[in-house]
């Protein structure tokens, strides 16, 4: 799962110099206030406008989702929190607008860390992957926003992550690099020497 990261503040913009440092304090803290439901974090989107419509998902599904977060189902796990691999089934909510079922789904769990950094970089995956939509993107399906839980679900991509098929030993890509890097030392070292007569063959 590839991560996307921006630095999103909310902002209110008054006049600093007509109150003071305690009330513009306040301010700041209640201006940048994180969503704590679905409904917020369905404002901030832009509520029924939002280019992708998201499913928001209660955690007790979830935990129907992923077998109650078994540790077999772990896909991964990163700066966020653990992906577990997990099943959205016909029989979860009546009226679940997702075809077909059962959709496998990763589900990114986040790790607990109730910063403020760790929130805003939550919201900033639903807004924007929310609103994004491509055949190489991976689909933003829904989401989880009760109580402290943070949860964003994706649709399952089978053949494993991304950094595991650029960089495994079966792919030549990168070692097929070293040649032209080699070269490159060879050219820097007859560049150097006085008399610089070159025959490229």
């Amino acid at each position: 799962m590839g991560n996307c990261w921006c630095k999103w503040e909310p902002t209110i913009y008054k006049n600093p110099k007509s109150e003071s440092p305690k009330e513009q304090e306040r301010e700041r803290r209640e201006g940048s206030k994180l969503p704590s439901n679905p409904e917020e974090v369905e404002d901030l989107r832009g509520g029924d406008s939002a280019a992708n419509p998201l499913i928001a998902f209660t955690f007790e599904e979830l935990k129907i989702i992923t077998a109650n977060f078994r540790q077999d189902r772990v896909l991964g796990g990163g700066g966020f929190g653990n992906v577990y691999k997990g099943f959205i089934p016909e029989d979860l909510r009546e009226g679940l607008q997702i075809q077909p079922l059962p959709l496998p789904v990763a589900v990114k769990v986040h790790d607990g860390d109730n910063s403020y950094q760790g929130h805003r970089e939550w919201l900033a995956e639903v807004i924007f992957l929310g609103q994004l939509s491509h055949p190489n993107l991976v689909k933003l399906i829904g989401y989880c926003c009760q109580d402290d839980h943070r949860v964003l679900i994706y649709e399952y991509m089978p053949r494993g992550s991304v950094e595991n098929n650029l960089f495994s030993s079966k792919y030549v890509l990168f070692s097929s690099l070293k040649p032209t890097s080699s070269m490159q030392c060879h050219y820097r070292n007859l560049a150097k020497r006085p008399e610089k007569k070159y025959h490229f063959d």
